[in-house]
């Protein structure tokens, strides 16, 4: 019989919304704010959550391994694995703009078998394990039926912060520029559980981003297949866990319409930061 998941699948839920509970809705002090990098910035309850869900992890699973944005960054292998972020949207979280979410996914030999995310602002639970489809608050969901790209609602990862961004935004603001033309609406949402929940449950219809960490898009990636969703990497390729870019559509005819449009080059250099 094959492996539903089941207990990994509610641990995870329960272990999420349990540390909403304890580190964002009872909190009374506001959170503490750090400098990540020049344009990056962590909170306090990042760091807190994160704990929280290591330590529960740690319990349960005493064998599998963790990859987490803050404190626990490693490559992956094909062991099972959990990836975590504590508190993606951190930004829109620290200046109390409500899209951000705790979220996190098991993967096994590199692929996500169970994720779940959870939006506290808008008390939602999102949830899938391989091959059952994807769950909102208990109830089935699906992408949308959207095959017209004019009427596509589109959202897109952030603008690039590191060092070499003058280059990488000329490249994403060309694809804003060819794209801009042929779809209803961009959204910018500032957080990647939010774009693939969105994606995966019919609020927009096509997910684009240039450059990710795997704790951003695991969970929302599985969630969105479950749900219906085709990803590729906006050069045309296959997408897996290398991928520096990705691409999640409602289905293959949006798919193919904006790939074409879009027309990116990978850079002549390789560069997962953003």
């Amino acid at each position: 019989m094959a492996d539903t998941f089941t207990a990994e699948l509610e641990f995870a839920t329960q272990i999420i919304k349990e540390a909403s509970r304890l580190y964002i809705k009872v909190r009374e002090a506001p959170a503490n704010v750090y400098q990540k990098g020049e344009f990056d910035h962590v909170t306090s309850t990042d760091y807190a959550i994160e704990k929280f869900l290591v330590d529960e992890l740690v319990r349960k699973f005493p064998k599998d391994q963790i990859i987490s944005e803050e404190t626990h960054i490693a490559d992956i292998t094909d062991e099972r694995t959990w990836v975590i972020d504590p508190l993606d949207g951190t930004s829109n979280y620290a200046r109390k703009i409500p899209i951000y979410g705790i979220q996190m996914a098991l993967l096994i030999n590199k692929q996500p078998v169970v994720a779940a995310i959870y939006l506290p602002e808008l008390e939602e639970m999102y949830s899938a394990a391989v091959n059952q489809g994807s769950y909102l608050n208990g109830e089935r969901i699906y992408v949308s039926s959207c095959r017209d790209l004019s009427q596509a609602i589109v959202s897109m990862g952030d603008f690039s912060k590191g060092s070499d961004r003058a280059l990488k935004n000329r490249v994403r603001l060309g694809g804003v520029c060819a794209i801009a033309n042929h779809i209803n609406r961009l959204k910018m949402w500032g957080a990647a559980c939010y774009d693939l929940a969105s994606l995966a449950s019919g609020k927009s219809d096509i997910y684009l981003v240039y450059s990710y960490d795997i704790w951003d898009i695991m969970p929302g990636y599985l969630i969105a297949k479950e749900a219906g969703a085709v990803f590729q990497q906006l050069t045309g390729k296959a997408f897996d866990y290398t991928a520096t870019t990705l691409i999640g559509a409602a289905n293959i005819e949006l798919m193919n319409e904006l790939l074409e449009i879009i027309n990116y080059r990978e850079f002549p250099y390789n560069s997962t930061t953003n």
